[in-house]
């Protein structure tokens, strides 16, 4: 970080007047007055701006969600619905004589789909305390606060993304209400059953989704709940050659365009409480979650004894366009 006097190309000053009031009122002129810096309101400005930037640049674990669910990002921030439109051709050509008049009519049939978008807040402060705690020792403010106050609006989001939000009407990818459900020739739990048995689920439930769709869509993920990942990946079956290989290892060499992931958010998604498995093409044709405004601190302000930053987001949940690209069902 520069020196305080140095210059800061990553400052705010739209900061400046919230810091300098607060330090005004709440502080001696000689408690927080630093030596050889003429403003000591912009010195503490830059350290909270240090921290805002700070938080933007940090790099959090990867989610799931992140990777199971595209973003799409085209609405406008201000939007307070989305509309989606789907279309359905009508009609067949038929077989007609020279001189026909009775040729049969073709259109097109549209329905209107409308989700509410939703904001996400939180925020976070510094109290004059800390502030003077930050002046003594020359270290910037506590970065940790900024951080948990993203990584909130993250966590929600990611939820939204895979279980959406009943009490607000969002759907996520694994509770949509469309989506086909599949009943495993072997129900039950994967961790149970024979590798033979755990084969023949998989096997049905990619034959199943072949057959739904008609071959519009190619399933290239299959999600699966750890036990039933761990069952598949640990019971045996006889291969081709005789030789025994795991039910994973077998569906993996008969379906290469699939990839199978160990999943632990389907763990209890499904019907009563059971874990899920989810076959789908992974596309953003075929589903997106609308993120309408991604993760944005608003400026500081001054309440009180203390700064206060609040932080927003916005989203509208996951919007399925083409069903049939989906295939769920239960692994327990």
């Amino acid at each position: 970080m520069p020196a305080p006097h140095q210059k800061h190309e990553n400052y705010d000053p739209s900061d400046l007047p919230v810091i300098d009031a607060f330090v005004s009122q709440h502080m001696r002129e000689d408690a927080y007055q630093v030596a050889d810096v003429p403003n000591t309101g912009i010195w503490l400005a830059r350290q909270l701006d240090y921290i805002k930037s700070k938080t933007y640049d940090r790099l959090f674990p990867a989610m799931n969600a992140n990777r199971l669910v595209p973003d799409a990002t085209d609405v406008p921030e201000w939007a307070e619905t989305i509309t989606i439109r789907m279309f359905d051709p009508v009609g067949m050509a038929k077989v007609v004589a020279n001189y026909a008049d009775d040729l049969p009519r073709v259109d097109i049939r549209g329905a209107d789909k409308t989700v509410t978008v939703k904001t996400l807040g939180d925020s976070y402060g510094y109290n004059v305390n800390e502030l003077r705690a930050s002046r003594a020792t020359g270290v910037a403010l506590d970065q940790r606060k900024a951080d948990m106050a993203r990584r909130a609006i993250e966590l929600k989001i990611n939820s939204i993304k895979l279980m959406g939000d009943s009490n607000y009407g969002l759907f996520g990818l694994f509770n949509q209400p469309n989506i086909p459900a599949f009943v495993m020739p072997n129900p039950g739990d994967w961790s149970t059953l024979t590798g033979a048995q755990i084969y023949a689920n998989m096997v049905g439930m990619m034959n199943a989704y072949m057959l739904q769709n008609n071959g519009i869509h190619n399933a290239n993920f299959l999600e699966l709940a750890p036990k039933a990942y761990a069952a598949a990946n640990s019971q045996f079956v006889t291969g081709p050659t005789g030789i025994p290989i795991t039910a994973l290892a077998l569906f993996q060499q008969s379906n290469p365009q699939v990839t199978v992931e160990n999943i632990w958010e389907l763990q209890g998604v499904g019907a009563g409480g059971k874990d899920y498995a989810l076959l789908y093409e992974r596309s953003s044709d075929n589903f997106v979650h609308d993120y309408v405004m991604p993760f944005t601190q608003l400026p500081p302000e001054q309440r009180n004894l203390e700064i206060l930053t609040n932080c927003l987001a916005r989203s509208a949940g996951v919007s399925v366009y083409y069903p049939l690209a989906f295939l769920g069902g239960l692994t327990t």
